[in-house]
């Protein structure tokens, strides 16, 4: 037998009150089930490869937060020395403080400096912010700063590791430049003095138990580069490497025992126990664009290759330093960036984003001017005269700038 619901009684005899949404929580709730049923859609797309899982959780995030509220940011023309992303969040450097803002552009904290000359340091989750032309320096992470401190000598350069030590390349009495490694607690657990070239560039690896170094000489007129790699056990390098003619732009350890070097000449691979450097790509001064070096050791390099028609070449590597692809581009481009799974590329009015193996993923177009900007693999920050802004990594979009 069909029942139907008017023949369903509950015993009560008086009227029942019914209970009336608010129209402001009725349009949520139509938000909400509109996002689960785009999710529940989109989610079938990405699993075949069309849309990314990470693009959108950050849609519906942002969506039911209102997080993208809070921007543009504005930032001080005058003062603002540089911006870049640790992990999440933006980190904006001046002539009197470090900011950091989280995803959705809420300040989480401001600290002071007195330094002369400030710098930066990031290393994905991690930052360390110092002066160039003085002693000290600070640690920082997306929540906090988690140290300040002072160096034995004017700071070169520096490295915050992800397992939480840090080195300090700084001038030195009795020799050029010293290298000084520390622990989480702060201890020494490491030193190494060079004698005749400055320390220019440091890298820690992700455990902590080895350094890269590089330092900058010259000889006869001509211009090298050389590599250190220590254990932070053993008071002799474990490799050593010289690059002729060479200047090195970064340092870094892209893989569990691959040092990689990329320069103004070339790019090089520097493994723990093998005899001679591996030159993965080799080019002219005058070619070099711009480089980048994902969190997750993943590497593009950007050449300008002028001929009848001017093309730039990037070029994605892998941690190991094998060549993944080659991406060309028929317009002039800015500089590269890269997330742990995407490609970036700046040109005069567009961003263009590209997965690793280079195919396009999305296209962001903008007026006005931008100097440069600092993505993740849900957004794109983007940084014009005195402001930064954000969209969306996935989805053909536009951005205003006021």
């Amino acid at each position: 037998m069909k029942l139907r619901f008017t023949e369903i009684k509950s015993g009560y005899k008086g009227e029942r009150k019914v209970s009336r949404l608010s129209k402001k929580s009725k349009t949520k709730g139509i938000i909400i089930g509109i996002l689960v049923l785009a999710f529940v859609f989109v989610y079938i797309l990405s699993a075949v490869g069309i849309v990314p899982v990470s693009a959108i959780i950050a849609r519906v995030k942002t969506a039911v937060t209102d997080g993208g509220e809070r921007f543009p940011i504005s930032i001080n023309t005058e003062s603002t020395l540089n911006t870049d992303v640790m992990k999440d969040s933006v980190i904006v450097l001046s002539t009197e403080n470090v900011s950091v803002y989280s995803a959705n552009g809420k300040l989480s904290y401001t600290q002071p400096h007195s330094y002369s000359k400030p710098g930066i340091s990031l290393n994905g989750e991690k930052a360390v912010v110092f002066d160039r032309g003085g002693t000290g320096f600070m640690l920082l992470n997306e929540d906090e700063v988690v140290l300040e401190g002072e160096a034995e000598g004017v700071i070169l350069c520096a490295d915050y590791g992800k397992n939480g030590s840090y080195a300090l390349g700084t001038k030195a009495q009795g020799a050029t430049s010293a290298l000084t490694v520390y622990s989480k607690a702060g201890k020494v657990v490491f030193q190494w003095n060079c004698a005749y070239e400055n320390i220019v560039s440091i890298a820690l690896s992700d455990n902590g138990s080895y350094a890269g170094v590089a330092t900058l000489g010259a000889e006869n007129g001509e211009i090298f580069t050389t590599v250190q790699y220590f254990g932070v056990d053993y008071s002799e390098p474990l490799n050593t490497q010289t690059v002729k003619g060479a200047a090195p732009l970064e340092l870094e350890f892209t893989a569990y025992n691959t040092l990689t070097l990329i320069t103004d000449v070339g790019v090089y691979s520097i493994n723990r126990k093998d005899e001679a450097y591996t030159e993965n790509l080799s080019y002219y001064s005058s070619e070099f664009n711009s480089c980048a070096v994902s969190a997750k050791g993943n590497y593009v390099v950007c050449l300008a290759k002028y001929s009848s028609e001017n093309v730039f070449e990037i070029y994605v590597y892998k941690p190991s330093g094998a060549l993944k692809t080659t991406i060309s581009v028929n317009h002039s481009v800015i500089s590269v960036e890269v997330s742990d799974n995407y490609i970036f590329v700046l040109s005069d009015s567009c961003v263009t984003v590209y997965r690793m193996n280079g195919t396009l993923l999305s296209e962001i177009s903008y007026n006005g001017e931008v100097y440069s900007l600092h993505p993740t693999d849900e957004f794109i920050f983007i940084i014009s005269l005195d402001e930064i802004s954000r969209c969306f990594t996935y989805g053909d979009s536009s951005v205003e700038f006021r």
